[in-house]
């Protein structure tokens, strides 16, 4: 092929590559369109659990294909004993390629009424077929988590939990501890899966951080009992829905209440 051909076939395939990639930024949410699944601005859910949501404990651990601690940064302590609940947020954030689809992050609010001792938040990434549930770092590097810490005088028990039971098959049904009034179907049942396939599955999938210039997460203790923090993903598929694990260190007064707030929030 003499000289001058290939300089032209090189121009008009660099042309081709150039129209492609512009047609890609401006169509590209139409070629490729974001999936129902992925919620649209505005608050998700609106709503309060007393101290009848902490459904399992006391424990020290939390679900995974081999248990976790539950104090962000520390493997589990078997001299410490916590109660957990879990909440359907009906919101996940969004990764990937801007050029194709928005992306975003969940910012969560939570206003806490009579907080005895530490509540640590973390979360959940449901999945469907063989992708193992998502959750956020427990130890190591880019661990991440959120600690309120209350000075609410205790109470004397928690009648409603019960201890989780670890799984041999790592698979956990989980009662969840709010009524969801959407239009999926999945948000109707009370119960979700929980199912991991090797050992630090899902790990750091997703990231829980007090702010979005740190998308990585970062490990938070705070006493202000009115707050909020962002759940955002940096892998390609952080799950259909978020739970919420909200974790207490010992029993909370008849007074506990926790609202909880959602919404997406999208990046430019």
């Amino acid at each position: 092929m003499e000289f001058r051909t290939r300089v032209g076939l090189a121009f008009v395939l660099l042309g081709c590559f150039l129209g492609g990639m512009v047609a890609l930024g401006t169509f590209g949410e139409v070629l490729f369109p974001q999936s129902t699944t992925i919620p649209t601005p505005g608050i998700l859910i609106d709503q309060v659990v007393t101290k009848a949501g902490f459904q399992y404990g006391p424990q020290s651990w939390r679900p995974s294909y081999d248990p976790l601690g539950i104090y962000p940064g520390k493997d589990v302590l078997d001299n410490e004993t916590w109660y957990l609940m879990f909440i359907d947020l009906n919101a996940t954030p969004v990764s990937g390629d801007p050029n194709v689809k928005r992306i975003g992050s969940v910012r969560l609010m939570y206003n806490f009424t009579d907080l005895s001792g530490r509540a640590v938040f973390h979360v959940y990434g449901l999945t469907t077929g063989t992708i193992p549930t998502r959750t956020n770092r427990q130890v190591g590097y880019n661990n991440c988590g959120f600690i309120v810490m209350g000075n609410a005088t205790g109470g004397s028990s928690m009648p409603a939990a019960t201890p989780l039971v670890i799984s041999g098959s790592h698979q956990y049904r989980i009662a969840i501890s709010n009524n969801l009034l959407a239009d999926s179907d999945d948000l109707t049942s009370t119960t979700r899966i929980l199912w991991f396939n090797s050992p630090q599955s899902g790990q750091g999938a997703l990231h829980i951080t007090p702010s979005l210039s740190k998308r990585m997460g970062a490990v938070t203790e705070t006493t202000d009992q009115n707050g909020s923090f962002y759940v955002t993903a940096t892998g390609n598929d952080p799950g259909n829905d978020l739970l919420l694990l909200v974790a207490v260190d010992r029993p909370q007064p008849d007074g506990f209440a926790l609202r909880v707030r959602t919404e997406f929030v999208r990046m430019s």
